[in-house]
C-alpha cells in the first residue's frame, strides 16, 4: 500500500475513525465501570458519541489536510 497516494479525504476519514473509536470506547468504559451506568446505557453512549466525534473530527481533519 502506497501511503503517498492517499488523498486528504482518505487521511481525514481514517484518522477520524481512529480518534472517534478510541475516545468513544474510553468514555463507554468510564461510564460503565467508573460511573456504574447499566451496560446498555454505556453502549448507547458509545454509539452516539462515536457518531458525533466522527462527524466533527472528519470535518476538522478534512479542513486541516486540505490546507
Amino acid at each position: 500500500m502506497n501511503l503517498d497516494s492517499w488523498t486528504p479525504t482518505d487521511k481525514a476519514r481514517r484518522l477520524a475513525t481512529l480518534i472517534a473509536a478510541y475516545l468513544a470506547t474510553s468514555a463507554g468504559l468510564i461510564a460503565a465501570l467508573g460511573l456504574h451506568w447499566p451496560w446498555y446505557l454505556a453502549l448507547l453512549s458509545v454509539l452516539v458519541l462515536y457518531g458525533v466525534l466522527y462527524v466533527v473530527g472528519y470535518a476538522v481533519l478534512k479542513a486541516v489536510f486540505r490546507a
